[in-house]
């Protein structure tokens, strides 16, 4: 058995509740027990989770646990950082199986789907094929032991796609499914980013290439190099002021520069620490560090800003797992089952077998008295409906 980690688009069409308020007690969040006050948390940092955000909407997008929730969630906050008790929940992880571990955040898709990219790991024996999962329900999947990343325009239904495991950019329609599209670049490739009318491609030589959005085809090494730093590590680009960001191996430092200049070059953040992965967004730069979301100025102020901290025991209302609605009291019973346990309820969806992804007591199984609710084989402790 082996495990290989594999990325899946998970399609929300959840209402958003917004509620904005400290609390200690679930009393304190309005209406209870649909919603809830959670005091103890954890960022999920590792498994390649990432952040992101919604430009839209000036949300950031990241992965978190409650230490009385199986499921992991996926939160966002304001990325001014104006309030970090202002927390929507926007999925609650549900799935983890025999096969799957559902990991968390690696990309958001945009505003107009509220639909996101999800990591998990599978246990096969030998390689997997391609899986979407769209309602918890699967299509196109990909495997890689390096994940890539996409570039979505919602508008007019485009995926870009940069899968390092095959040595490609492609371009299609989002999710469709086992089609990433045309192949538009074949090469060693590391990331994407959309530059105005052009693609931004890092390879694998720390060069970062200027690429066409539309094609055609051709090698990447054979594309017109922009900038260079054989240590770089992430990158991330800002359209508005021409500047790249990139972190650098070498001496733990992120740098920008300019691309009409790349030969001049200034240093961001030199506090020994540079993070896995970054998102750029109107002058700042927004990381995970320690448990803590962060985000550092790009125009002259280094001090980094603590936005969300797992260690703080101040408390924040979000909807109980599954919920939305204004009063979080919404759940479509014909897609999903109310469950109660001690008390609180969760919102489980119903797999296509009419019974649901995971589950509480037997009498929530079908057939009933031939399956029952019981903990599936080496899932970490989930449970769902089997014989």
């Amino acid at each position: 058995m082996k495990i290989n980690n594999l990325l899946l688009i998970l399609i929300l069409l959840f209402k958003i509740l917004l509620i904005n308020c400290s609390c200690q007690h679930d009393w304190e969040c309005g209406n209870t027990p649909y919603t809830r006050c959670r005091t103890n948390k954890t960022i999920i940092e590792q498994y390649d989770n990432r952040i992101d955000i919604d430009k839209v909407n000036g949300r950031l997008f990241f992965t978190v646990q409650y230490p009385d929730e199986f499921e992991k969630r996926v939160i966002s906050i304001p990325v001014d950082g104006s309030n970090g008790n202002d927390v929507i929940s926007h999925s609650t992880l549900y799935g983890q199986s025999t096969y799957q571990i559902i990991q968390g955040l690696i990309q958001y898709v945009g505003p107009i789907s509220k639909s996101m990219v999800i990591n998990r790991s599978v246990r096969i024996a030998g390689t997997t094929a391609n899986i979407f999962y769209a309602n918890n329900t699967f299509g196109n999947e990909l495997t890689w032991t390096v994940p890539g990343n996409f570039i979505f325009d919602e508008v007019n239904n485009l995926q870009w796609t940069c899968w390092p495991y095959t040595n490609g950019v492609y371009k299609g329609k989002i999710g469709e499914y086992n089609n990433l599209g045309n192949q538009l670049y074949s090469g060693v490739v590391v990331s994407i980013r959309a530059y105005q009318s052009s693609l931004l491609i890092q390879d694998g030589n720390g060069s970062i290439r200027n690429g066409n959005l539309n094609g055609p085809h051709a090698v990447i090494s054979s594309l017109p190099m922009i900038f260079q730093d054989s240590n770089m590590g992430i990158f991330d680009v800002d359209d508005s002021s021409n500047r790249i960001f990139y972190t650098s191996k070498s001496d733990n430092k992120i740098y920008q520069v300019s691309i009409s200049s790349p030969n001049q070059k200034n240093v961001i953040l030199d506090n020994g620490f540079i993070p896995t992965f970054f998102k750029y967004h109107n002058n700042w730069l927004y990381f995970q560090q320690g448990g803590k979301i962060v985000r550092v100025s790009t125009n002259g102020d280094n001090l980094p800003q603590i936005l969300f901290d797992s260690s703080s025991t101040d408390g924040h209302c979000i909807c109980a797992q599954g919920f939305t609605g204004s009063s979080c009291n919404q759940c479509d019973t014909t897609k999903n089952i109310i469950s109660w346990v001690n008390g609180i309820p969760r919102c489980i969806p119903l797999a296509s077998d009419g019974n649901p992804i995971t589950c509480d007591f037997n009498y929530q199984c079908l057939p009933y008295n031939v399956k029952i609710c019981k903990e599936i084989v080496l899932s970490g402790g989930n449970k769902g409906c089997s014989t």
